[in-house]
């Protein structure tokens, strides 16, 4: 609860929060106040008493405000959703930026930035759920206060069952709670192995080992055993359902059962009778929304915690800076683990680098030679020793510190769908202009086959007027875009 008052209150605007739970609150209302209304205008018509069309106005009125009111709600939620969306989305890519490399590289980031991803949805969801939580709050307790004035041992009886459905809610909730996530988890295996048959990133290899007949036996088998699951779990959720109208038909019997001893006695009139009887229906769905409702927001909370538990990630802290020359990297006695790893891949590395000279670091696969580089850039912290540039521990610089001295490319590079001037361009502070970019080809003898004279063009496969390289100009491109500062 606490988390879900500092969430409200750091990324909600309170005002506008404030106004949406206040017009929840009015359309609540009004169904409460119109029993009364709807029981004197029947029994205005049937009487045929001469304020029956002021009444139907007043009537109409009400309706035609409850309108009103239910269209600025869905107004201000709908604005509320874009905007917190975006500023959800702004939040998890700068945390995404801060957070320490290490982080990034390990199971558990993946997992939270997923969950933090959905945020958005989640937030909708819990934003209506405590609007329809208020209105239909408003609307249980109004509703049973104005039946009361009618009589109080109808309005205790409606209480006590709304009471007993609620119960029935939460009991039936439990059974099939989580169903469409189960759903989904079932599938999730014969979806795998579709996406292998369909996508068109698995193309080559079909075409090559001819794979799809495996494939589609394991996909049988995943399918058949997600169908049986899911088909059990569908047959609990009818069960519940109908066991949801089967109360809703006793408590219907019930509510006519307490109205009919009044009309005896001469304590109600017809107008009254048909108005309450359709108030008490009413508000046996309203009981069960307001549970969904409460279920929701509870849901949303849940899923809201991913958001919180990544943005409590580690950050890179480090604040030191350095110009953009250095005279020497100093590695001394490194030793390195890698999270989770028994064995250390870096066993007391030392060695010194000079500034002008070009070195070449060889050894077997696996031996530790990008994840020395990582740990001269910075990425990773050594277990024991340091990597000084200028007597200064890079793991003590910025990271605007370390993107000034130093650029890589690594083998597993990415290609941007961009154009060849936005991909040259995305770590310098401007967009290079046709010269530079020429000169900078020029010297890495570099000439992509598919520029056709403009570097404007967009650099993807998948688009009518874009271009492709092949894998050798990728990583040529990707080397000139930390070229253009040397």
């Amino acid at each position: 609860m606490m988390k879900l008052r500092h969430y409200i209150k750091n990324y909600y605007k309170i005002r506008e929060f404030f106004l949406y739970g206040l017009l929840s609150l009015a359309v609540g209302a009004i169904p409460a106040a119109a029993i009364a209304v709807r029981a004197e205008l029947i029994d205005a018509a049937t009487g045929g008493a001469s304020a029956f069309f002021a009444l139907l106005a007043l009537f109409c009125g009400m309706y035609l405000l409850l309108a009103v009111l239910k269209a600025l709600s869905l107004r201000l939620s709908e604005r509320h959703g874009i905007t917190q969306a975006a500023k959800l989305d702004r939040v998890r890519i700068e945390k995404a930026a801060r957070t320490a490399f290490p982080v990034t590289e390990s199971e558990r980031f993946h997992a939270l930035l997923q969950r933090a991803s959905k945020a958005p949805d989640a937030d909708k969801t819990l934003y209506r759920a405590i609007g329809d939580e208020i209105r239909l709050s408003a609307t249980l307790l109004l509703s049973v206060s104005a039946i009361f004035l009618t009589d109080p041992l109808t309005a205790a009886g409606i209480a006590l069952l709304l009471i007993a459905g609620a119960l029935q809610s939460r009991i039936l909730a439990k059974t099939t709670e989580g169903f469409w996530s189960k759903y989904i988890e079932n599938m999730r295996r014969a979806d795998y192995f579709s996406a292998l048959l369909l996508h068109r990133e698995y193309a080559a290899e079909r075409k090559i080992f001819a794979f799809d007949g495996a494939m589609e036996r394991r996909f049988d088998s995943a399918f058949a055993e997600a169908k049986k699951e899911n088909a059990r779990a569908g047959r609990k959720r009818l069960a519940a359902e109908l066991s949801m109208q089967i109360a809703f038909a006793l408590y219907v019997v019930a509510v006519v059962l307490l109205l009919l001893r009044l009309v005896p006695q001469g304590k109600i009139t017809l107008g009254a009778f048909a108005s309450t009887f359709y108030a008490a229906v009413a508000l046996l769905s309203d009981s069960r929304q307001l549970y969904a409702s409460i279920f929701s927001r509870a849901e949303s909370e849940k899923q809201l915690s991913g958001f919180f538990a990544f943005l409590d990630l580690p950050e890179e802290r480090a604040v030191l800076s350095h110009g953009e020359k250095f005279s020497c990297i100093e590695c001394e006695d490194v030793t390195f683990t890698y999270p989770g790893a028994r064995e250390p891949v870096l066993k007391h590395v030392s060695f010194r680098l000079e500034a002008g000279r070009h070195y070449a670091l060889v050894g077997e696969n696996g031996c530790g030679k990008s994840t020395l580089v990582k740990l001269i850039l910075g990425l990773y912290t050594p277990d024991s020793g340091t990597i000084a540039v200028d007597g200064q521990a890079v793991s003590a610089l910025s990271s605007e510190g370390r993107r000034a001295l130093f650029s890589a490319v690594f083998q597993d590079f990415y290609p941007y769908p961009l154009t060849i001037r936005e991909n040259v361009s995305l770590c310098a502070p401007k967009a290079l202009a046709d010269e530079e970019i020429d000169d900078l080809f020029d010297r890495l003898d570099f000439r992509p086959s598919e520029r056709e004279g403009s570097y404007d063009k967009e650099l993807t496969p998948l688009r009518r007027e874009g271009t492709g390289l092949s894998g050798g100009e990728w990583q040529k491109l990707a080397i000139a875009r930390c070229s253009h500062k040397m």
